[in-house]
């Protein structure tokens, strides 16, 4: 049972559960590539009566086995990224493992579950995701919804020769798109037009993460989002190597209809940090995440639940963000599509907003460690469908942090001269300038939160606006070329 199939009076949920080794043991088989299904059969079932923590599955819980179980360390009551990190090595030692599946939400939805000496096993919620896969309805600039500039603007604004020309071009470093898949031919077809002289696209398979029962293989998914995400982060660092992690697929087999859940996410990220704490391929990791929950409707749990996803730091999948930024992952997430329109002659935000505007910047799109990314076309005009901040109450307030380029004439993955449109685009456009400047500036001495800040601080604002943050903009609209000579690149 997978969780689009919710059995009737249950909500989706992933619940912390204490140690035992079946769970080791599917821990074990997804960190190696390989099903847990097997290993999740053999942890016990219900006892009839009563959940004694460590035998026994809640009786109001269904498990879901194709998702397997993660080593949490302690889980989110107990933080300590290094915990964490030794969990990912020794499943065993994990004092705590997460479970996908169904609470039973009669009335209510629970909290907790209550083992053995009273210890508290918190239920996260599971909401439905997505990437904004067409293009939102609202004219975003100003009177056209032709395409302002081209890929080549783009990289003039950018400052891609100069970048170059330090050595700023993303060599050494892993840039994962988490979304909808890569279709690598496309890739070396359109770049190559584009940059001169052509370039090869660095893939690396063997690194790239698919969902179970996805038969596709990496870099050669249908065209789509993912693809359009891959060649605009591919714009400021051409020799950065991808990562396709098509997160955005991991639905039941069959089923076109379906959505990703945070689930997804959290499987791809589970993926993305044995990466960075085992095999350590690469000497910096950057993530583009073009993705996130658009609308409060989607969210299972109600207001005032302690692990809600859109407006909770205390979620379990902030707690692998924050792990993987502390330790020197770049973590780039877009902003949401549902701006006011107010450069455009009117409120028309994206279909899927349902018309609501107002702090729509949630979930981990809000978290404090990522760099969140709104839309500006190469005019140096806020597009009409960038949310405004501030975020949604309860999280980070200041996002987005800046804003990067599009609705520009790039990939082509829609039509011919349908622009890489949507917040969407941005943000990859963002993690390559992230990817760039990272061909000299390393994580060992520079962590993610000092880089952003940089890229904050150097950011330009347009028609020489006053520093500081605005809704808009955040911080300005990103500048590599200033943040690498912030960060001393000779």
């Amino acid at each position: 049972m997978r969780a689009s199939e919710v059995p009737a009076g249950h909500t989706r949920a992933l619940v912390e559960l204490p140690n035992h080794e079946a769970l080791a043991a599917a821990a074990s088989d997804r960190l190696r590539g390989e099903h847990p299904t097997r290993s999740m059969s053999r942890y016990a079932t219900h006892d009839g009566d009563a959940w004694d923590g460590e035998s026994a599955v809640p009786t109001t819980l269904k498990i879901d086995p194709e998702f397997g179980a993660i080593p949490i360390g302690g889980g989110t009551e107990i933080q300590g990224g290094e915990r964490l990190r030794a969990a990912f090595r020794e499943p065993g030692r994990s004092d705590r493992f997460l479970v996908s599946g169904f609470v039973e939400a009669r009335g209510r939805v629970p909290q907790h579950f209550v083992g053995k000496g009273d210890q508290r096993y918190p239920i996260h919620s599971n909401p439905v995701i997505g990437g904004l896969l067409t293009p939102p309805p609202c004219l975003p600039t100003c009177g056209t919804s032709r395409y302002v500039g081209t890929t080549q603007d783009v990289r003039d604004r950018l400052g891609v020769a100069t970048l170059k020309s330090k050595g700023l071009d993303g060599s050494g470093v892993g840039l994962a798109i988490v979304d909808s898949g890569i279709f690598i031919p496309r890739l070396e077809q359109l770049l190559g037009d584009a940059l001169q002289p052509k370039i090869t696209i660095g893939l690396d398979a063997g690194h790239s993460w698919k969902p179970q029962g996805l038969v596709t293989q990496p870099g050669r998914h249908r065209v789509g989002h993912g693809t359009m995400c891959a060649y605009d982060a591919l714009i400021a660092a051409p020799k950065a190597t991808l990562l396709d992690v098509p997160m955005l697929l991991a639905r039941p087999v069959a089923d076109h209809h379906s959505t990703s859940m945070v689930d997804g996410a959290i499987l791809a990220y589970l993926h993305l940090a044995n990466i960075w704490w085992v095999s350590k391929p690469f000497d910096a990791l950057v993530v583009s995440n073009s993705w996130g929950v658009f609308h409060p409707c989607l969210e299972d749990f109600p207001p005032g639940h302690p692990y809600r996803f859109i407006d909770n730091p205390n979620h379990i999948f902030h707690y692998l963000v924050h792990a993987l930024a502390a330790d020197g992952v770049d973590i780039v997430f877009y902003g949401n599509n549902c701006g006011n329109g107010s450069n455009c002659a009117g409120d028309c935000a994206s279909g899927t907003c349902l018309s609501k505007t107002q702090r729509m910047i949630m979930g981990a799109n809000a978290y404090e460690e990522v760099l969140t990314v709104g839309g500006c076309d190469t005019d140096d005009r806020i597009v009409g469908y960038s949310s405004r901040g501030p975020s949604i109450a309860h999280m980070y307030q200041n996002k987005p942090d800046l804003v990067a380029y599009t609705h520009f004439l790039g990939s082509k993955t829609v039509r011919t001269f349908v622009p890489d449109t949507g917040v969407s685009a941005a943000c990859p456009v963002a993690a390559g300038c992230v990817a760039a400047l990272r061909s000299k500036v390393k994580p060992t001495s520079t962590k993610p939160s000092v880089l952003f800040t940089t890229l904050r601080n150097t950011a330009r604002r347009p028609a020489g606006g006053a520093a500081g943050w605005k809704p808009d903009f955040g911080y300005g609209i990103i500048d590599p070329v200033a943040a690498a000579r912030a960060l001393g690149v000779p």
